[in-house]
């Protein structure tokens, strides 16, 4: 006979010492959910941040393709681009401005957008307990 004071949740939450027959006297694994949660935080910070750094790297990627893969050339483009920022009046360099941070916000959601996929593979895989059938 169940004690009144004692529930099911207690009994899976602390020692698993319930006197409900509903328990098995398996506790709650407190210790494996926060090493799971721990696991899948550091794996989707990892995915945020290279997905940023990919992100990051698409401009260069686009001034080096202009310039033909030539650092002087690069440099050339950028110097050109700087000149023409600083000469331009405060709307025009606003309106450029909220240009690079649409088109950041942008291609860092498409780049994450592609690599979504592998990245719920790779956490299912890492976790094949949890999934149904």
């Amino acid at each position: 006979m169940p004690d009144k004071t004692d529930t099911l949740f207690d009994s899976y939450l602390f020692l698993g010492t319930s006197k409900d027959l509903r328990c098995k006297g398996s506790p709650f694994p407190v210790r494996q959910c926060f090493q799971t949660s721990c696991y899948i935080m550091l794996e989707a910070s990892l995915f945020a941040i290279s997905s940023v750094l990919m992100a990051l790297g698409l401009p260069l990627c686009f001034f080096l393709l202009l310039s033909g893969w030539d650092l002087l050339g690069l440099f050339a483009h950028l110097d050109n681009l700087s000149s023409r920022y600083l000469e331009a009046d405060g709307v025009r360099r606003l309106a450029f401005s909220s240009d690079l941070k649409i088109m950041f916000f942008g291609s860092t959601a498409l780049i994450a957008a592609l690599r979504i996929p592998r990245f719920i593979a790779r956490i299912t895989d890492d976790f094949p307990e949890g999934r149904e059938g």
